[in-house]
Order: structure tokens, then C-alpha cells, then sequence
């Protein structure tokens, strides 16, 4: 019984849509009562059956007597199944996948039923195939997903993968329309209540618990995107790789024989101190990167934000100037690559510390043949500190004396009748390197 329920749940539903016409009007409230959610299997946060291959049907759109959109010699149908095929055909280079299509001939499958295809293969994504059309002189890619309504998981799970696959049809030159939601225009709703999706196949697949989006690849009504985009099989194999690309990069696939993507981590080989507010990184060069994150906490054992990403492969420094005088930082990096639209990172470095150093509170006494004293007070951490002297304050300073285990210098290097300003700054430990602070205000004497 529950099977002749389905059967003619489906037969209705391909009744309607064919009396309703055209892919984008559709009786949605009807369509929601028949797919009323039965939901898809049990999946990771991506889509991805959990402990199974990702289901990825693939829908050719129009077909037999539906020719879809014409212009400029082309016939949509035509199209959308050649890249649906190149896109199969790519995907299947893939680790982990099963691909299947709605239509593999120019035959003409109701859109109720191309959900219920992709539902019998209990798909984890549904990605229909399109060519747009419209005045002259529109252009572009585009993706519609799923809106946030019903069922906000699906949404997001749409969402990834309409950016991903947009990602690399932009890439081929096309321009970039983005991706966009649709809700229905006759105000049909969801179960819930909530204002249901426009497109059949979309609202369809939601019932079903899975995502599904279509992916308008160029205008055959624009002579450019035509010539530049699905006027040969080349062209449109392109299209289809990209596509392909776009699911493998949402989904995480590898293909067969390819390369570990796994990255070394780095090291931090200096972490010191440059000044009282400036923190002076530098971290070992790896192979292979994108760039590299830095983290920074108050403790050692504490929470780590990312404050930075240097997005050259080349530079292995950074100087962090949004620390405070005295205080105690510890910093990690880790490495991390783009491919395919993945972000790949690299486990962090060993957290490494640095404190820095207060600016000195300088005084300079006396004035006598015997000289002058020069005095500071303590800073903590420090090891030892440097004096310097100029015998003009705006003037190069001369390094006169280092000072340990002391707060004090007197300096009898001195000429008689002359003017002299000095200033101090407190050295301390650092990694690879020493910390300094910034030096105290300068004093005549």
C-alpha cells in the first residue's frame, strides 16, 4: 500500500508540473504535502553519508521535446547535458564518490521525478544543470540554493557548495552573478509554515533531506558568453570540470593517486620584543604553503586567537603591534594551503613566550668634574640595560655603557662646558634573540 501511495504521489506530482509549464512556477504547497520529509540518511556536517561514499546526482535540465533555451544556434538541452556528462565524467577521479544522473539521452524527465531519481539513490546533493536566458546583453554564472527556511542545515550545506562550484566558474571568466535564494512568488509554505522555495527541484530535494541548487552556467541568449563559453565541447567541458571541482572541493575528495596534502608544521626560530608595544616574530620556511596563521594567548595553557594571516608563501615574519608594555604574550603559528578551495593548515608550533619590557623611568644627577649620575628604575625581566648619549637631543646616540645586575651608571667621559642628554632602555631574554624595550625619555644634563 505504501508503495502504490508513492507511486501515485509521484504520478500527481508530474501531472501538475506539466500543466503548470515552464521549470520556474510550480503548485508548491501541493508539491510539499507529497514529499513531506521523509529525510535522507544520516550525514556529517558537510552532506556526506556518514561512513559511506558522498551520492552525488547529477540533473541534466530539459530534454525530448522540453529544448529548454535557444539563441545564437544552441539549444539548452543539448548543453546542459554535455556538461552534465563532462562534470560525471570528472567527478569520478574522486576518492569517495558515487555519481548519478537524472538523464544520460535526450529524453524528457518531469522534475518531480528527477528529485525522486536522486531520492532512490538516497543523494546526499542534487546539482541540476542550466543554461540562462534573457535580453541580450545578460551574462554570467550563477547558483540558487536552498533559502534558510524549513530546514536551515540543508540551506548551509547548499550554500558551501553553490559558492564552491561559483568559485570556479568565475575562475573560467565568466562574470560573477553570485549565489543567490529564491522563495516561491505565490506564497506557497513548508510544512512549518515558512515561505517555501521557488524552484521545484530545490524545494523537492529539501522535502527529501538533502540540498539541491542549479547551477545557470552562461546566457545562450548573450552572443559573448556563447563564443567564450558553449559553442564547442571544449568549452563545455571546462564548464563541467568546474563544476566537478567546486563538489570535490566542498566535499573534501581527493582524487585517486594524488598527492598527501598533509603539511609540516613550522617552528618559531625568533620571538622577541623589538620596543615596549611591538612583538618581532619569525617562524621556519615550509614547503608547499599558501602563508601562515598566527595565535596569541595571555597564558600558555589558554585560548589562542588567530590576529593574523601572512599570505605570502616567502615572508616568514611578522611584528605584532597591538600588544601592551609589560605584559606577557605566547604566540604558536601553524602553516596553511589553499587548494581547490579547501583551506589546508598544518598542526601549530610549539608555543613560545616572550614578556615585554617596560619603558625605563630615567633620572640624570649632578654636574661636576667627577660627572654625572644616571639613574633608572628596575624593570622587571630585565637582565641588564644599555646607556646611551648624544650631545644634542635630536642627534645620533652613542652607545656608552651596558649595565648589569645595576640601576646606575656614572659617566666621567665627559668634556667640560658641554651639554649632554641620555636615555636607557632595558634589555631581557627572548627566543632567538634578545628583548628590548623602548627607551626611556631623554634627560639633559
Amino acid at each position: 500500500m505504501k508503495k502504490l501511495k508513492s507511486v501515485l504521489a509521484v504520478f500527481l506530482m508530474a501531472a501538475i508540473l506539466v500543466v503548470s509549464g515552464a521549470d520556474s512556477v510550480r503548485a508548491d504547497n501541493l508539491f510539499s504535502r507529497i514529499f513531506g520529509g521523509s529525510g535522507n540518511q544520516s550525514a556529517d556536517s558537510t552532506g556526506k553519508s556518514k561512513n559511506s561514499d558522498l551520492i552525488v546526482v547529477i540533473d541534466a535540465g530539459h530534454g525530448g521535446y522540453d529544448s529548454g533555451a535557444v539563441g545564437n544556434g544552441l539549444a539548452e538541452k543539448n548543453l546542459t547535458l554535455k556538461i552534465a556528462k563532462y562534470c560525471k565524467a570528472e567527478l569520478e577521479k574522486y576518492q569517495g564518490v558515487k555519481v548519478y544522473m537524472t538523464r544520460s539521452r535526450d529524453t524528457f524527465v518531469e522534475l518531480g521525478q528527477r528529485v525522486s531519481i536522486a531520492a532512490g539513490h538516497k543523494a546526499d546533493v542534487f546539482v541540476s544543470i542550466h543554461i540562462n536566458s534573457a535580453s541580450p546583453t545578460a551574462s554570467g554564472a550563477e547558483v540558487f540554493y536552498p533559502n534558510a527556511n524549513y530546514r536551515p542545515s540543508i540551506s548551509e550545506k547548499g550554500r558551501k557548495l553553490a559558492e564552491e562550484i561559483q568559485k570556479n566558474l568565475v575562475a573560467l571568466g565568466l562574470r560573477n552573478r553570485r549565489t543567490k535564494t529564491q522563495d516561491s512568488l505565490t506564497g506557497s509554505r513548508y510544512p512549518d509554515g515558512s515561505l517555501a522555495d521557488y524552484y521545484a527541484v530545490i524545494r523537492g530535494s529539501k522535502q527529501s533531506g538533502f540540498p539541491g541548487i542549479i547551477v545557470e552556467h552562461a546566457f545562450i541568449s548573450n552572443e559573448s558568453d556563447a563564443v567564450r563559453f558553449l559553442n564547442s565541447d571544449t568549452k563545455l567541458k571546462k564548464l563541467g570540470v568546474a563544476d566537478a571541482k567546486g563538489i570535490a572541493a566542498c566535499y573534501g575528495l581527493k582524487k585517486s593517486g594524488e598527492e598527501s596534502e598533509i603539511l609540516q608544521p613550522t617552528e618559531l626560530i625568533r620571538l622577541t620584543g623589538k620596543s615596549s608595544d611591538t612583538v618581532s616574530l619569525k617562524w621556519s620556511k615550509v614547503k608547499g604553503v599558501t602563508g601562515y596563521e598566527i595565535y596569541r594567548s595571555g597564558s600558555k595553557k589558554g585560548t589562542y586567537k588567530q590576529i593574523a594571516s601572512v599570505k605570502k608563501a616567502s615572508r616568514v615574519t611578522y611584528k605584532d603591534k597591538t600588544v601592551k608594555e609589560g605584559k606577557t604574550y605566547y604566540y604558536k603559528v601553524r602553516p596553511y594551503k589553499i587548494s581547490g578551495g579547501r583551506t589546508i593548515t598544518a598542526k601549530f608550533s610549539a608555543p613560545q613566550k616572550v614578556k615585554l619590557l617596560n619603558q625605563p623611568m630615567l633620572s640624570v644627577k649632578g654636574k661636576s668634574a667627577a660627572g654625572v649620575s644616571v639613574k633608572w628604575k628596575p624593570v622587571k625581566g630585565a637582565v641588564r640595560y644599555e646607556v646611551y648619549r648624544s650631545t644634542s637631543k635630536n642627534k645620533k646616540y652613542q652607545k656608552i655603557a651596558v649595565v648589569q645586575e645595576a640601576n646606575t651608571y656614572k659617566d666621567i667621559n665627559r668634556k667640560a662646558g658641554k651639554d649632554y642628554y641620555y636615555k636607557v632602555r632595558a634589555v631581557g631574554g627572548g627566543v632567538g634573540g634578545s628583548t628590548y624595550s623602548t627607551y626611556s625619555l631623554v634627560k639633559e644634563k
